[in-house]
């Protein structure tokens, strides 16, 4: 039989399309950390996707076959088919090994920590393991080997029907997609909790879409699966052992964001109205620094006291936030006003997912009007709370006129020259920052004001004194700080967009400054100690300590962006990209030649998995 390029595509599919089975038997591995789902859309979910997402992995392994095929014959061709086998299934085995212990698929990260690990700290395998390894990649090339040798050479397996599998395949993978579009627009989670379990799975969503064309009421959807009993993760050990809170005179507590604040954008000039109240009577945290560089995951940091890696878990699986829980198996009115709409950042299906009639945006067509408008509305609601009833009650304000450089023409403009329109194409490595910065300074300046009659009105109902106020960032703001083109935020974790205000007031706080290193992860610990009254071990719950410790000094702390992971020390910040690159910077983004992987970096990855079963 001629050897043709048509032959060498039909046998190389062939071999491809037979690792399906062992594809599908490895990745059982992975069904121990997925709550298996018990309807008929998580079960369709499931079926479908182990099908086609799995099998277009298997497809997509063939395409270097199908490449060499154009320059290799089949008698040499079962070679690089034979390598390209065994190492796709050994690296399917290692990736549900890595993930059992991190909750991380394989990345160059993880590679070259563990080239890194002379010490055994993360990585520890005996001897007998490292035997079980080696049989395992010697028994993968010798079967890769017979198979490619039979089918490639030989031509075996011409009656396989490729092109139906091929398309059971497309149809599986395309029918997973629509089942996680529909399920995620209506918040089931029996589909959502499975997607993060699986290695290079990225499903289709367009809650958005189906929102403007009428198609769907989020609040509806969502409101049908608020639940604080029943929607704790169950691949999570969180909390290690059950919550044990009770405050006997339960303050009121209210959290104040304002989203890209900077540290540097605290002081009498740019918000005289937080620094009258608070200055003096509040505690303020200098070395202090956000979960994150972006609004989800700094946010998302502060209210769970955990590290963003566990942010896609949290929000697949749709699992609130303890804090919030707990404030509300106490009593807590919840009153949660956000100028930007909390849907459209995820907060609705992870921090309030448990909250039934949660308020999803502010209505105002410029984000400075929306923070205007919730203002009104938060001053509405809590003199309306303080004639129901008696009940402690919970605030959050997440204001958003910095992040969208909008100040009202007949606000304060303290700082000039401004620029009037904030158009980004503009921006470069020889713009002159100034003008950028002065109109996001006058944006906080804004704010501020709309923060001094939230204080005065709080001060007015008599709230002020039983009131632990929170007043903090989701994250900082660059323009173009050390000469990098770096501009706006989620791009680095170097101070201007990680170091963050934290002022903290209230019964039971100390007034004074804090000069040790803190972070967001702190917070959640402090509110649910001293506003709630848990005596767990902050270990049972939260990945922080007590923002109110004496004399607190984090040898380290973690930042995340989308994609991410920054380790920040106070000489060196560790970055970890998505596809697992690092690097070792100083703090102004410079590599730092020739250094190593420090202590801090051994012990996030401990951290990184402390709550995982």
């Amino acid at each position: 039989m001629h050897d043709t390029l048509r032959r060498r595509w039909r046998t190389t599919l062939v071999f491809a399309l037979l690792q399906l089975p062992l594809v599908w038997l490895i990745a059982l591995r992975y069904t121990p950390y997925l709550a298996l789902p018990h309807n008929a859309m998580g079960i369709a979910y499931l079926v479908l996707t182990w099908i086609g997402h799995f099998g277009m992995l298997v497809l997509l392994g063939w395409l270097p076959l199908g490449v060499l095929a154009l320059v290799l014959r089949s008698r040499w061709l079962w070679l690089p088919a034979t390598l390209l086998g065994a190492l796709g299934l050994c690296a399917l085995l290692l990736d549900t090994v890595v993930y059992a212990q991190y909750r991380f698929h394989v990345n160059l990260f993880m590679v070259s920590l563990f080239l890194n690990d002379k010490n055994g700290e993360i990585f520890d395998f005996t001897t007998s393991t490292w035997l079980v390894v080696g049989a395992c990649v010697l028994v993968a090339l010798a079967l890769e080997a017979w198979l490619a040798r039979r089918v490639i050479i030989g031509d075996r397996g011409r009656r396989l029907p490729k092109g139906l599998i091929c398309g059971v395949i497309l149809l599986t993978l395309i029918g997973s997609h629509v089942v996680h579009l529909i399920a995620d627009a209506r918040y089931m989670r029996s589909v959502t909790q499975q997607v993060g379990i699986y290695p290079l799975l990225f499903p289709a969503t367009a809650k958005d879409f189906m929102e403007k064309h009428g198609w769907l009421d989020p609040r509806a959807a969502r409101a049908e699966r608020a639940d604080i009993d029943g929607k704790q993760a169950q691949n999570l050990d969180w909390p290690k052992h059950p919550l044990s809170c009770q405050a006997d005179s339960p303050p009121n507590v209210l959290v104040v964001l304002i989203d890209s604040w900077r540290a540097d954008e605290y002081g009498p000039e740019n918000t005289p109205n937080l620094y009258a109240a608070l200055d003096a009577s509040g505690r303020r945290y200098l070395d202090h620094f956000s979960g994150g560089n972006a609004t989800r995951n700094g946010t998302m940091s502060l209210f769970y006291g955990l590290t963003g890696n566990y942010y896609a878990y949290l929000d697949n699986t749709q699992t609130p936030a303890l804090l919030i829980t707990q404030m509300q198996k106490q009593g807590y009115a919840m009153g949660i006003f956000a100028s930007a709409s909390l849907n459209g950042i995820g907060f609705d299906r992870t921090i309030f997912s448990s909250i039934q009639s949660l308020r999803l945006r502010t209505e105002g067509p410029t984000p400075a009007a929306r923070d205007r408008q919730m203002t009104d509305d938060w001053l509405a609601w809590l003199s309306q709370q303080e004639q129901s009833d008696t009940q402690p009650w919970f605030g959050m304000l997440f204001y958003d006129a910095p992040h969208g450089y909008d100040v009202p023409a007949d606000a304060a403009q303290p700082y000039q020259p401004s620029i009037q329109d904030m158009n980004y194409l503009k921006l470069g490595p020889d713009t002159d920052p100034t003008p950028y910065f002065n109109r996001h300074r006058n944006a906080v300046h804004y704010d501020d004001t709309l923060l001094g009659e939230v204080i005065d009105d709080l001060k007015a109902k008599g709230e002020w004194g039983n009131t632990l106020l929170v007043v903090t960032a989701d994250h900082g703001q660059s323009f173009n700080d050390f000469g990098k083109n770096y501009w706006g935020h989620n791009s680095n974790f170097a101070a201007p967009q990680t170091h963050v205000p934290m002022i903290v007031h209230g019964p039971g706080v100390d007034p004074g400054t804090v000069d040790g290193m803190t972070s967001h992860l702190d917070v959640a610990p402090m509110l649910m100690r001293h506003a709630l009254g848990c005596t767990n071990p902050l270990s049972d719950y939260a990945q922080g300590v007590d923002l109110l410790t004496p004399g607190i000094d984090q040898p380290w702390v973690q930042a995340s962006s989308y994609l991410d992971y920054g380790i920040i020390e106070p000489s060196r910040i560790t970055v970890i990209d998505g596809a697992g690159q690092w690097q070792i910077l100083d703090h102004r983004l410079d590599p730092i030649p020739g250094a190593e992987f420090s202590p801090a970096v051994f012990q996030a990855m401990q951290t990184f998995r402390q709550f995982y079963r």
